[in-house]
Parts: C-alpha cells; structure tokens; sequence
C-alpha cells in the first residue's frame, strides 16, 4: 500500500512565523496555489482514498487535490494539528518571553502536562491510530493521500523511523510537501521518501521555514 502524508500549503501565520494549532486559519493564495501543484503532483495516478483533518487549511487542500479524482474525501479530528492552547497565532519569540519554561519542558518531556496544552505523545497516539484506522479500510496495492499537518506527521513519521518524539525537528516538513510512505498489509511501514517538494520547485515557488521547523529547545 502506498501512503502519501501531504502537508497542507501555506498560510499568512505560516510565512509570518506565527504557531499555529487548532486555530482554523485558511490557506492564502500562495497555499492555494502549492495545493494545486500538489494536485498536478497526482493528477495522473489513481487514488484509492483521500483523507485529511478537520481544519480549513487541510480541508481546502485536499479539495484541490481532489479535483482530478473526484473521492468522497473523509475528515478525522485525530488528524487535527497539536493543540498548543495559548501558544497558538504567536511567534516564537512571544511564546519564549512568556512560555519559556513550559514549552522547554513540553518539547523534551512528550508526556509533559501544561494546561491547555496536547502532549507530543498524546497527539502522536492519535495521529498513529487514525493511520492505521485508515489503512485497514484499504487493500495491499492501494494508493491513498492523508492531508494532515507539520507537527501530526511529524510524530507519524517518528513512530515508523522508532526515533524519539523530541527529535522530530531533526528534518523538514515544509507546507504541500509530500512524504511516501509504504505499508506491507501487515505489520511494518516503511519510508519511501520524506518531505518531498519537486512538484512545488516545478512552480518556482520560494520555501518558508514555519516554526514547526525551528528547534524549541
């Protein structure tokens, strides 16, 4: 079965450095435009399922990926992004003048309980769960898309790899890039390829480094 994890293009938090969480912010037209070279990314190949979050900035992107595929696409709240309570909308710096210390100890400790605020191992728990939710609906030569976000693929791709949570900053997941994911039916999942974005090179596009990728610690 191949599995492909696409982050959700971009949005005017993202390329303004601020975090975002379950705040439901909407693609802006350079996102729109990275979901539909994405789309092009796709276009060709027949997918069997289409999946994503409950939120607008993933939502929006797996509409326009669909629009070559016509799928009744399925939205888990399990796929949402990390809800990070009073963090989310500020930028690093704003969240370091007042967060310091928890979000150090929320970054180092995946069990570590803030108020308000989603533990890494709790997300990864229910990002894992919903993968493999979804994959027992499917058969062994199936193609599928999952439309999630920075940090809830993030933790998909440390449980496959077996690499501490803490470590997920350690590689990039930048906005509509796609990671190729391969499972045997069975037991074990593999990493084909990992945030891929020659489908948004293709359109000249420039790279933003959001905070999901900047290191917290």
């Amino acid at each position: 079965m191949d599995i492909y994890l696409v982050r959700h293009g971009i949005t005017a938090w993202n390329r303004e450095g601020k975090w975002q969480g379950l705040k439901d912010i909407e693609l802006d037209e350079e996102g729109i435009t990275q979901a539909q070279a994405a789309a092009e990314r796709f276009k060709e190949m027949e997918i069997d399922g289409l999946y994503c979050s409950q939120l607008k900035r993933a939502i929006k992107t797996a509409e326009i990926i669909n629009q070559y595929h016509g799928l009744q696409i399925e939205r888990y709240a399990d796929l949402n992004e990390c809800d990070i309570g009073p963090w989310d909308g500020k930028t690093l710096d704003q969240i370091l003048i007042n967060y310091s210390e928890e979000v150090k100890y929320w970054h180092n400790d995946i069990w570590a309980i803030i108020e308000g605020v989603e533990s890494l191992g709790d997300l990864q728990r229910r990002a894992v769960r919903v993968l493999k939710r979804i994959t027992k609906k499917h058969k062994p030569n199936d193609k599928i898309i999952i439309v999630a976000h920075g940090l809830a693929i993030r933790s998909i791709i440390c449980w496959i790899l077996n690499v501490p949570l803490n470590q997920h900053g350690t590689y990039l997941m930048e906005n509509a890039s796609v990671s190729h994911i391969i499972y045997d039916g069975k037991y074990k999942y593999t990493i084909s390829s990992l945030n891929e974005t020659w489908h948004i090179e293709n359109y000249t596009m420039r790279f933003y480094t959001t905070l999901q990728e900047k290191e917290l610690d």
